[in-house]
C-alpha cells in the first residue's frame, strides 16, 4: 500500500461537483475565507474550481512559504490571471529568471532615487489640494477613491518618465482605469478566463494597446536622447554594473507592471485612510496636530518623515486592516510539509495577509483600530510575518519603501491643509479584486484647515 495513502489531510469546506468551493468564495471572498480559517483552522484545504487550494494563515506558515522555504515555491499558473497587466515583469517571473531581473530592477529603487520621487509627490499632491480649494468653498463632496487614484496615477507616470504633459497623463490615466476595471472584475468571473468577444473586452484590448504603445514610446524615444537623470525609466536605462541590460521587451513589461501596481495599491491605502480617519476622530486630531505642529504649513520633506511618528503608525494600521494587497499565491514545485499535513507539487497556497492581520493568537481585538500597535516596542514583540502588507522574503515588494514614502507625504500634506468628512447615508464596503479597496466611492466633504 503506497505511503500516500496515510497522508493527513488538512480540514476544510466541501464544495460542489467540478466547481468546488468557487460560487461561495466569488460571492463573498473575504467573508468566505476569514470563515475558514476560523472554522478549520490555520491549514485549511478546499477545492477551488480543478485547484486544490490551501489557505495558510499563522504568521509561522507565512514565514515557511515566503522566506525559509522560498524557492521552494513559484508564483506559477495562479500568475497568469495577471499576466495581460504584468507582462513577464518581476511581479510574475520565477526561478533565475526572476533572480537575474531583481537584479536589474534594484538600482532603480536604491535610496538615491528617493529625493527625486518626493519632489514629485510634493508637486502632484499641491496640484490636487489647489483643485480642491474651489470644491471646499461651494461644499461639493468628492470621492476620496477617485481623488487618490487620479493622484497617485500622476505621481507614478511621472516618476516612471519624468515631465509628461497633462493630456498625456490623462490619457494614459484613461487606459490605466480601463485595463484594471476589467481584470478587477473577471477575477471572480464565473466565465474565467475565456476570451468573449464584447464591448467590454475590445475596450480592453484598446486599453492594453494605449499602454503599451505609450511605453514603447517612451523607451524608444529614452534610447535616442537619453532622460534627464531622476526617472524610473532613466534609472532602468543606465547601464549596469555587470551581467545584460534590460531589453526593450523586459523594460516594456517592467513599466506597465510599475505603472499598474505603483498606483492601484497605494491609491486603495490612501482611500482607506481617509475612510478611517471619519470614523476615529480622536486619531485625525492627533495626526492633524503632528503634522501641523511639526510643520507648521510647510510640505513635508523626506528629512521630516522620520518625526512624523504618529502618522506612520496610522498608514501601518490602515494597511494591517485593509492591505491592498489582500490575497498572494504560491505553487511548490515539490511536496512540501507543513504543521503535519501534506501539501502536494502543483496545489495552490494561498497567503492572505487580511486574514493573518487578524490573526487571534497575535492581534487583540483585531477589528478595531490602534495606530499605536506600531509603536518599536509593540511592533518588536510580535512575530515577524503577524504583518506583511508588502510581502516579504526574496521577493518583498521592491518598491515598498517608495509606497510607504509616497503616503506619509500624500497624508501629511492633505491633513495640514484640509479635513474630510464623510456623507453620512452612504455605506463603504471592501471589494475583494485586484486590490482591497473600499466600494463603491468614498464620498467626503472638504473643510479647508486654517493653514489652507
Amino acid at each position: 500500500m503506497s505511503v500516500s495513502r496515510f497522508r493527513r489531510a488538512a480540514p476544510g469546506p466541501t464544495g460542489y461537483p467540478l466547481v468546488g468551493v468557487f460560487p461561495r468564495a466569488r460571492r463573498d471572498p473575504l467573508g468566505f475565507f476569514v470563515e475558514c480559517a476560523r472554522r478549520h483552522g490555520d491549514v485549511t484545504s478546499m477545492r477551488l474550481g480543478r485547484h486544490r487550494v490551501y489557505l495558510l494563515s499563522h504568521p509561522d506558515h507565512v514565514r515557511h512559504v515566503l522566506q525559509d522555504n522560498a524557492r521552494a515555491y513559484a508564483k506559477g499558473p495562479p500568475a497568469t490571471r495577471v499576466r495581460a497587466l504584468f507582462g513577464d515583469s518581476l511581479t510574475v517571473v520565477d526561478g533565475d529568471r526572476w533572480r537575474e531581473r531583481r537584479r536589474q530592477m534594484q538600482p532603480a529603487f536604491r535610496p538615491g532615487q528617493h529625493a527625486q520621487f518626493v519632489s514629485l509627490v510634493t508637486v502632484a499632491t499641491g496640484e490636487m489640494l489647489e483643485r480642491w480649494r474651489p470644491l471646499a468653498d461651494r461644499g461639493e463632496p468628492v470621492d476620496a477613491v477617485t481623488e487618490m487614484r487620479r493622484l497617485t496615477q500622476t505621481i507614478i507616470i511621472r516618476a516612471c518618465f519624468g515631465d509628461v504633459a497633462a493630456a498625456e497623463v490623462e490619457a494614459l490615466s484613461h487606459a490605466l482605469d480601463v485595463a484594471v476595471s476589467h481584470v478587477d472584475r473577471r477575477l471572480w468571473s464565473a466565465l474565467g478566463w475565456l476570451e468573449v468577444p464584447t464591448p467590454a473586452t475590445a475596450r480592453y484590448q484598446r486599453a492594453l494597446g494605449a499602454i503599451d504603445a505609450f511605453v514603447s514610446q517612451m523607451v524608444s524615444e529614452a534610447r535616442r536622447s537619453p532622460l534627464p537623470p531622476g526617472s524610473l525609466l532613466a534609472a532602468l536605462l543606465a547601464s549596469p554594473a555587470t551581467g545584460e541590460p534590460l531589453t526593450d521587451s523586459d523594460l516594456g513589461d517592467e513599466l506597465k507592471a510599475i505603472l499598474v501596481a505603483g498606483h492601484t495599491t497605494t491609491a486603495s491605502a490612501l482611500a482607506w485612510t481617509w475612510y478611517v480617519l471619519f470614523a476615529y476622530p480622536g486619531a485625525r486630531e492627533r495626526l492633524e496636530a503632528e503634522c501641523g505642529g511639526l510643520l507648521g504649513g510647510r510640505a513635508p520633506g523626506i528629512e521630516t518623515l522620520p518625526d512624523l511618528g504618529y502618522t506612520r503608525r496610522v498608514i501601518e494600521e490602515v494597511l494591517r486592516l485593509y492591505p491592498p494587497t489582500w490575497l498572494t499565491a504560491r505553487m511548490p514545485v515539490e511536496d512540501v510539509t507543513l504543521a503535519g499535513y501534506t501539501i502536494p507539487a502543483g496545489a495552490i497556497v494561498l497567503l492572505s495577509p487580511y486574514i493573518t492581520h487578524r490573526h487571534p493568537t497575535v492581534w487583540e481585538a483585531p477589528e478595531v483600530f490602534d495606530p499605536d500597535r506600531f509603536t518599536p516596542a509593540q511592533a518588536a514583540a510580535r512575530p515577524t510575518f503577524a504583518y506583511f502588507p508588502f510581502g516579504g522574503g526574496p521577493r518583498h515588494c521592491i518598491g515598498s519603501a517608495f509606497a510607504t514614502t509616497e503616503m506619509q507625504l500624500i497624508v501629511a500634506a492633505v491633513a495640514q491643509r484640509y479635513r474630510l468628512t464623510g456623507v453620512p447615508g452612504v455605506p463603504v464596503i471592501p471589494a475583494a479584486g485586484l486590490t482591497l479597496r473600499p466600494s463603491p466611492a468614498v464620498l467626503s466633504r472638504l473643510h479647508r484647515l486654517h493653514t489652507g
